[in-house]
């Protein structure tokens, strides 16, 4: 099976919504061998596919490229997810033949330079570039159409992890995952739900333990934003992966938390406010979407009507 180097993106929630076309990748015949920020390698490990991590200190990463292309083989490929002219760069000078869209005034730099398609969901436009990357190749794609589910796959410690904490922390069988905090702005507008710890009491009067497991940097801002809920250690992202599967609900903004609990197929409510739902809304045939970027963001009584319609017993 041919390696295909594949660059991921640079955030969370793209690197899930990326899983159809690296998937695509290797249904079609080409392994795809990751490279990315150093998160994904635990996020991804389930999945069964080489991880390096690159640094982005350009010297040290360069020689790791040129490593990996001449473990690859004679004339390696690659595939970039992200739309920088860096990325292409860095696979240029790694010796890498390298596919993707011609954004950012790289087109020079790819060997396949292919079509950017119009305006489409984010898991779409992913999934079309491994798709057109395919056809550029030679090769018959296995699917033509993105399928409805993301299907991240989780280790066996991944599962144990959550299991541990669970048992560590005293949470009990049902409890609702809350991710309170997204960074920045979009437009100048937060992207961050101001009411997550209004839900706190109604969870509870359900008997539902409503939890938050913050990243090691958000710690101050989740208990700032939700100080009635219980605010945990951060965990790495496979294991808290795997207890937003267990959740009863997860409720986030339009951040990378909505993409990983979309990613493992949980009961999630997103909420938007400021963010195009067209093109970032939970890949998930569970996910309930709340707000858009029009009307802004939902009420407290319109989230808390579809937890306790989800959470019905």
């Amino acid at each position: 099976m041919p390696n295909i180097l594949c660059r991921l993106p640079n955030h969370i929630g793209d690197c899930c919504m990326a899983l159809p076309g690296l998937q695509l990748l290797e249904q079609s015949g080409f392994m795809p061998v990751l490279v990315g920020k150093r998160w994904a390698g635990d996020l991804f490990a389930g999945m069964g596919w080489r991880f390096d991590p690159i640094e982005g200190h350009v010297t040290e990463d360069m020689g790791r490229i040129r490593r990996l292309a001449a473990v690859l083989g004679e004339k390696p490929r690659g595939l970039l997810f992200p739309n920088s002219f860096s990325s292409a760069l860095l696979f240029t000078i790694g010796r890498v033949a390298s596919a993707g869209f011609g954004t950012d005034g790289r087109g020079f730099l790819l060997d396949k330079k292919l079509p950017e398609p119009s305006k489409m969901h984010e898991v779409k436009r992913f999934f079309t570039l491994a798709h057109s990357a395919l056809l550029a190749w030679g090769a018959k794609p296995a699917w033509d159409e993105v399928p409805p589910k993301l299907e991240l796959k989780l280790l066996t410690r991944h599962e144990a992890g959550a299991r541990n904490l669970i048992e560590k922390h005293d949470i009990p069988d049902r409890f609702a995952l809350l991710a309170p905090v997204a960074r920045g702005v979009h437009h100048g507008k937060k992207k961050s739900w101001p009411h997550f710890n209004a839900l706190c009491a109604p969870l509870r009067e359900m008997g539902i333990e409503p939890i938050v497991f913050p990243s090691p940097d958000e710690a101050a801002e989740a208990k700032e934003a939700c100080p009635d809920a219980r605010i945990l250690p951060p965990t790495t992202l496979g294991t808290f992966a795997a207890i937003a599967k267990k959740a009863a609900v997860v409720v986030a903004n339009d951040s990378g938390v909505s993409h990983i609990a979309a990613a493992v197929s949980a009961p999630q409510i997103t909420l938007i406010g400021v963010t195009d739902i067209t093109r970032t809304s939970p890949w998930n045939p569970n996910a309930v979407v709340l707000g858009n970027e029009k009307d802004g963001w939902p009420s407290v009584e319109t989230v808390l009507g579809e937890l306790t319609r989800l959470c019905a017993v």
